[in-house]
């Protein structure tokens, strides 16, 4: 397969493992998107993103900006569509009138957990086909990415 071998003989460089991931995330990443865009409402996955990122907790619009890694104006369009939704509510600090906050709103949590029901099926499908013990090993697969790949300081989804 073109892997390089560690130095002690066996095993995949990082540079092999990275190309093959990044692969793969974005095999899942076109699936999942070309099934939201097919769902009632359809979604662009940076405003999944925006959902999933506000349904841990309140965050402001410049923390939400650099989770998503755009910039103020870009995720300022995308929440103001997921306002006019009623999927988000936004509000500016009582303390630091200078801070918007957002927040999920009732139906915005019935709309991302009914995208994530579908999604997970979706997904749920395409994996069917593996064997359980192919199923095992990609749960310690993505368990592992997972602790690797999280950052710091930021819960996961």
């Amino acid at each position: 397969m073109g892997a390089t071998r560690n130095g002690r003989g066996q095993g995949v460089d990082a540079g092999t493992a990275a190309r093959e991931l990044l692969h793969v995330v974005m095999l899942v990443m076109r699936t999942v998107a070309a099934d939201m865009r097919r769902s009632p409402g359809s979604l662009a996955p940076a405003q999944m993103g925006t959902l999933m990122k506000v349904s841990m907790a309140p965050c402001t619009m410049s923390a939400l900006a650099r989770h998503l890694a755009v910039s103020l104006p870009t995720v300022s369009k995308s929440v103001d569509m997921l306002v006019r939704r009623g999927w988000l509510e936004r509000w500016v600090d009582k303390h630091d009138r200078r801070l918007t906050l957002v927040r999920l709103t009732a139906k915005g949590r019935r709309v991302l957990a009914r995208i994530k029901k579908r999604t997970q099926n979706h997904v749920q499908q395409s994996l069917s086909g593996l064997t359980a013990p192919e199923r095992e090993q990609l749960v310690t697969v993505t368990r592992m990415l997972s602790r690797v790949l999280v950052t710091p300081g930021e819960a996961e989804f």
